[in-house]
This record gives C-alpha cells, structure tokens and sequence, in this order.
C-alpha cells in the first residue's frame, strides 16, 4: 500500500553524499553533500514548523538533550541532570566552553543557561507567535505566562547560573526529556537575537549558532538553481565526549534529487525512500538499509455523521471491512496492523510494541447487518447510500480504499464511493469533518505516543474519554506506568470501535557503506551529522 499523504513524509526527503574522504584516523574533517527539497522557512527554532527548517536547525543549534540514531535518549549541550524524587524538577548542566557562532562576528559569544530561559520564555511571549506553546505546556505557569495571568519571570524555567538551568513543571512527565531534544527547545541569546532587528533565522548573516555548525552562506533564488545553505564546523564546540566529525555540510535546496546527482556526477551516500521499490538494487553491496515503521493507516467515521455516536453502529460498520483480506493486497512498504501505535514509538527507550504486540481484536460481523438496519430504519431521512469514502489521491491507484467501500456493500448493502482529494483539500476535508469515513496516516511529528494518541483522538465524536487518558498518559511519573497509560487508550479506542488500523507503514534510511554514524529521526524526519563519520 502507498503511504496517504495526509501526514506523510515526502518519498525521498534527504539525500547525502560523499566528496572527500575524511582527514582524520578516526573518520573525522571531510565534506558531506545534503539535498533538501524545498528551502527552510525560518531558522529561529521558537517560531520554525517545517520539516526543512527542522532539519538545519538540528544541526546548527544545541538542545540540552539528543536522540541518537536508535531513537535513545542522550545527552547534548547538557553534560549531565537530575531530576526531584517528586518528577517536578529537572536540573541540567552544561557543558564548559560551548559558544555562539556568527557569519557577522568572528568573535564568539558563551552558551550559558540564561539562553535556554530566554528562549522558554520567548515561546511563551504573546508577541512571539510561536507555534509551540502546547507542546511545552506541562512546564510551570506556561499557559498562564501566555495568558497574561502572570509574568514571564514566573515561568517554571530559571537560569541558576551560567552553566546550571533549573526547569519545573506543572506536573511529572516521565518522558519530558524527551520534549528537551525538540528543535523548538534550543537556545536564543537575547543579545545576539536583538542585534538582527528581526531578522533573526531569515539570512545567514542574522542567524547565530551553537551546535555543532553555523551557516557560512544561505543562498536562495526560486528562479535560479544555485540554492544552497553552507555549514561549517564550530571548532569551539568539538569538545572531549562531545566531537564534531564533519569539517563541512553543503545543503543544496533542490526538489530533482535526480537531476542534481546526475548534473553534478555525485554519488548518493545516504537517502530516504516510503517505497522499497525505488532503493536501487544495482548498487546494494554498498549500502545498508535501515527500516523503521514511524505511522499507522486507519479507518475513521467522521465525528459528525451520526453513525460514529452509536457504538454497535461503529462497530457493524468496522467489523464489516474483511482485514485479513486487506493485509493479502498489502505492499511490501506496509505490514498488517491490529494496534495503534508503531514500532518506532518508544517508551523507556524500547519500542511500546516490544512491551505490548498487538493483539488482535475481532469485531463480531454476525449481527451487523441486523444492527445497521436498525440504525437506518430509525433514521429515513438520511440518504446513507450517498456517503462517500474519503482518501488522499495517492490512493486512487491502490486497491484499499475499493476493498472497503465493497465490503461494505456486500455486508451492510451500504453503497459508500471512495473520493480522492490531493493532499491539501485531503487535509481540509479531515479538519472539517466533511466526509463519512476516511482512511487518514497517523504519524506524529516526534517519538511521542501522546502524538499520536492525539492525531486519533481528533477523529471521534464528543463524550469520549480520549482526552482523560491522554492526560493520564502525558502526566506519569514512572515510565512503566507510561507504557500502561499508552496501552489503555490503544485498548479503548479498539473496545468501543472508534478507529479501525489497517497498517503500519515503513520508511527506508539507506546510507553508504563508507559512512556511519549518521543519525536519522524518522519523526522529525531530518538527520544529524555532529558525529558522522567517513571511513
């Protein structure tokens, strides 16, 4: 099965090759060559959304944790933390000697702590505008800083010293470490960001960095074809247990990977492919491909048809669509699904399904046609045979969405046409609620159950408890009790018929043999060179 493009990664989002072989024993100095399919928006983490800004800003600034290439949580700009015996505070500190780097300064400024309280405290200016309040609301005060109910100088983030940061929250969260890897979590030097009069992210000689790179040139001309971003090593920033490997990253912004490699006789060293298909065989013994299963295909009613207010309803109609004869006409990009959350999800850093594999629920279709025409015969003034069955046009080639709408038929004797929208209309259309059922992909935008638990949780009609156990699962103070939070709602969702899964889906990260180290998050879905190695 395709990927629906509702919430998809591109097929092929990065590209990285080799010029040079690295100048170091140990795999270190040399070039690698990144391609980009569109240019970013804006490098000031606080106010960035999309994917492309994500990935430079990854690797331009420091977050006081990282997520290496198995999905673990480790440490970044911070050498160590503590967290209370109540989970309400974290304390990190920071390396020695990292710094800010500019294209307009050769002189560099110290990362201190008082920059990770700035930035916090920037997320949480009205002014600002930032797209990230929510997702960092389980900090102290947060909402009511935003609010205007209180100042920003009681948010529960506190530069102790200039190496010491004090974060509290609201309530324990197991897992917010996690949330301390995310590009919006970097630093912002108040300093340093005034000095662009606004322009902070938007040109390379107003972005200022303090990661493992900074951007030595930004060139972007949607008429031109020499669109590129340039990223030089911080040297300052390569410390004992904490190296840069990489001398350079060239991003060159191009939506014709093809067209590029060919033009300019480079090998590709590293990509991403949703389709198997497209890896190229040819050339294989060089490479090694690494799968990961990041989102889920499911089958929604429509929050606002009356079928989904009634569970035996929802239930005939689910228990109507034949999945063991979905999962024969499954590609090889997609593997059958009886759960919610996919195997790259993870908890205590191991995957959710590592602690609970699915298990299959059967939804009895034995009294479903007799419940469906009671459901009907009380309700004559709806035309059910005129519903529809919304799907993202990628679809429209793929044998799912004309499986279910005849399953449906043969079963219910409910006449339901599959409607193919692109993916912005799709989108519109899901937000909206026009349409009686739906196949949508859920995949969330970092390595969060709560994500996607949310992503469901938008599809079902009101008087749910959807929202209480998501709380339930975003407040744990053990991560055991996490992982029990996560199965629960995955548990009440199938037991009362909201949602059906279909799939899971596949994405491939295939990289050269002659390199390693480079780590790929499928969610964020960019990759991160600070420990990249040549051999």
């Amino acid at each position: 099965m395709k990927k629906v493009n509702i919430f998809i990664m591109a097929a092929l989002f990065g590209v990285m090759s080799l010029t040079a072989c690295g100048s170091g024993d140990d795999g270190s100095g040399g070039e690698f060559n990144v391609v980009i399919s569109s240019n970013p928006g804006n490098l000031d983490p606080q106010l960035a959304e999309d994917k492309e800004s994500f990935y430079v800003i990854r690797n331009i600034y420091g977050t006081l944790m990282d997520i290496d290439g198995s999905g673990m949580i480790v440490n970044g700009t911070a050498q160590s933390y503590t967290v209370s015996s109540d989970g309400l505070t974290y304390t990190f500190k920071l390396r020695e000697g990292l710094c800010w780097q500019g294209l307009s300064s050769s002189e560099t400024v110290p990362l201190t702590a008082y920059d990770y309280e700035y930035a916090f405290r920037r997320i949480y200016d009205p002014q600002t505008h930032s797209p990230h309040t929510e997702r960092f609301s389980d900090i102290k005060n947060s909402m009511a800083v935003y609010g205007g109910a209180m100042s920003s100088s009681q948010l529960g983030v506190k530069a102790v010293d200039e190496l010491t940061l004090e974060i509290t929250l609201e309530y324990p969260d197991c897992e917010f470490l996690k949330l301390m890897a995310h590009p919006a979590a970097s630093p912002c030097n108040e300093q340093l960001f005034l000095s662009t009069r606004g322009r902070y992210g938007l040109a390379a000689d107003a972005t200022y960095a303090c990661g493992a790179f900074y951007i030595t040139d930004w060139n972007y001309d949607p008429y031109w074809h020499d669109n590129h971003i340039t990223l030089e090593k911080i040297s300052a920033n390569s410390l004992d247990g904490y190296k840069t490997y990489p001398d350079i990253v060239n991003i060159e912004i191009t939506g014709d990977r093809e067209a590029y490699s060919a033009e300019n006789n480079i090998s590709i060293d590293a990509y991403v492919i949703d389709d198997i298909a497209l890896y190229d065989r040819s050339v294989q013994k060089r490479y090694s491909c690494r799968e990961y299963i990041d989102s889920t295909t499911c089958l929604f009613i429509s929050p606002q048809s009356p079928i989904a207010v009634d569970e035996d309803v929802r239930r005939a109609v689910f228990s109507s669509v034949d999945i063991d004869k979905l999962a024969g006409e499954l590609s090889g990009n997609s593997v059958q699904a009886f759960g919610f959350i996919p195997n790259a999800v993870t908890v205590t850093n191991k995957s959710f399904r590592d602690f609970y594999p699915e298990s299959r629920t059967v939804l009895s279709a034995s009294s479903a046609k007799a419940v469906w025409d009671r459901f009907t015969a009380g309700h004559t003034d709806i035309d059910f045979n005129s519903s529809i069955l919304l799907a993202d046009d990628s679809l429209n080639s793929e044998s799912l969405p004309y499986s279910i709408t005849s399953d449906l038929e043969d079963k219910l004797e409910l006449y339901c046409s599959p409607v193919f929208e692109d993916r912005s209309d799709c989108k519109k259309r899901l937000e909206s609620g026009d349409y009686d059922l739906c196949i949508a992909e859920i995949k969330g935008g970092t390595n969060s159950a709560e994500e996607f638990m949310q992503q469901i949780a938008d599809f079902l009609p009101d008087g749910n408890s959807a929202d209480e156990l998501i709380k339930r699962a975003d407040r744990c103070i053990d991560l055991s009790e996490k992982k029990d939070a996560v199965k629960a709602f995955e548990d009440y969702i199938t037991d009362n018929a909201y949602a059906l899964p279909l799939s899971f889906e596949k994405v491939y990260f295939i990289s050269s043999d002659d390199t390693s180290d480079i780590w790929y998050d499928p969610f964020g879905e960019t990759m991160f060179f600070k420990y990249a190695k040549q051999k």
